[in-house]
């Protein structure tokens, strides 16, 4: 994760302009951590398995968050503009503002910095309950970020079935196709249990 985390930050450079400008440039991929086994399908896993799979597979307190939050800080710093969400609290924000009779002017303001910000970076994607009405916003999102191949660094606790399922297929095509080779599949050992 490191390693790769490393390689991605390669792809975003500032340069510096005749003029004094600077012209920022972006990856065009997203870079993604997501379960090899996730959190769905260990809850569908008959109780006697559960804790012996997710042993085995366990893609919690591994270090995505944490990692990507340190690549945030990191192109904050070279001035890039970007935006980090947690998906609960998003998604809880972005249904709140649907329901607001303020003629989507919250929504709006919300999907535009979501949608514009140089890089989105996106906590624990599809870790909200779904809804139809949430497979939509995520679609719109990420749609429209893949259409001006804006990137999006993201994690999750599902498997690539499971965030289908979450946050859709077609978002998801989009969203997983985008990576390249900045996809990756991670488990490991839950470092927030060590010594507990």
């Amino acid at each position: 994760m490191y390693q790769m985390t490393i390689d991605y930050l390669g792809e975003f450079s500032v340069i510096k302009q005749e003029d004094g400008t600077t012209k920022k440039i972006l990856s065009d991929k997203n870079l993604g951590f997501i379960a090899v086994v996730g959190e769905q399908r260990l809850r569908e896993l008959p109780a006697g398995q559960r804790a012996g799979v997710k042993q085995q597979h366990n893609n919690f307190g591994v270090g995505k968050t944490h990692l990507q939050i340190a690549l945030a800080k990191r192109l904050i710093k070279d001035g890039f503009n970007v935006l980090v969400v947690s998906d609960v609290a998003f998604m809880d924000e972005l249904i709140q503002a649907k329901m607001t009779n303020d003629e989507g002017e919250t929504l709006n303001r919300l999907l535009y910095s979501a949608i514009h910000a140089d890089v989105l970076v996106w906590d624990d994607i599809g870790k909200a309950k779904w809804s139809e009405a949430k497979e939509a916003l995520y679609y719109q999102i990420i749609n429209e970020r893949y259409r001006k191949q804006k990137p999006i660094v993201f994690n999750s606790n599902e498997d690539r079935g499971a965030l289908s399922e979450k946050i859709g297929y077609a978002a998801a095509s989009r969203l997983l196709g985008q990576c390249g080779p900045y996809l990756l599949e991670v488990e490991g050992e839950d470092f927030r249990l060590k010594g507990a």
